[in-house]
């Protein structure tokens, strides 16, 4: 008895989805895959399939670009508005700098700052400046002496941490050096 099989459905399967034709044949329930592969071929499932995947990809990646792109555009809107209003902010902080205001202490009139600015306050905006413009926040420096002291003896390191610190003696040392000799160094 020859079973009639819904090969339009088996195709849109096929081509929108990701298992082999082998698969697909026994899900159907069929028996044999060779009637699956006669359609398959006959009907180009391959071909529609590839095609189907790259229209996907594109219609994919044209969604995303979209919605990308305007998430940046609108990051950048943003970051405009927030350039301009620390502007506009600054800007008045400026001009408000200069003024005074009067009021009564001790029974005298007395002229004061409106606008009283600590230095901690202008460090304060120039390190959220620097981050708004994608700069560190925070500059460290870093010190060091440029030597290596490998198996040197604790003295002889806690003598040069205290040289360097300008608390070393300069008893014994050739030229007035604070840093501690080491016996035995090379000389040039």
């Amino acid at each position: 008895m020859n079973k009639k099989y819904d090969y339009a459905k088996l195709e849109l399967e096929y081509v929108q989805g990701d298992m082999s034709l082998r698969e697909l044949a026994g899900s159907a329930g069929m028996t044999s895959h060779s009637l699956i592969m006669e359609q398959s071929v006959k009907r180009e499932w391959g071909r529609k399939r590839k095609e189907y995947r790259s229209k996907a990809g594109d219609t994919a990646l044209a969604v995303l670009a979209t919605d990308e792109g305007r998430r940046v555009a609108k990051e950048m809107r943003v970051r405009e508005n927030a350039i301009d209003a620390i502007d506009e902010a600054i800007t008045k902080m400026r001009a408000d700098m200069g003024r005074m205001t009067k009021r009564m202490k001790d029974g005298n009139w007395v002229e004061e700052p409106l606008v009283i600015i600590k230095p901690q306050d202008v460090a304060l905006l120039i390190d959220r400046l620097n981050v708004l413009f994608g700069r560190p926040s925070n500059i460290t420096e870093e010190r060091t002496l440029g030597i290596t002291a490998v198996g040197s003896d604790p003295e002889f390191l806690r003598a040069l941490v205290e040289a360097t610190r300008g608390r070393g003696s300069d008893a014994g040392n050739v030229g007035g050096s604070p840093l501690p000799r080491v016996e035995g160094a090379r000389t040039n």
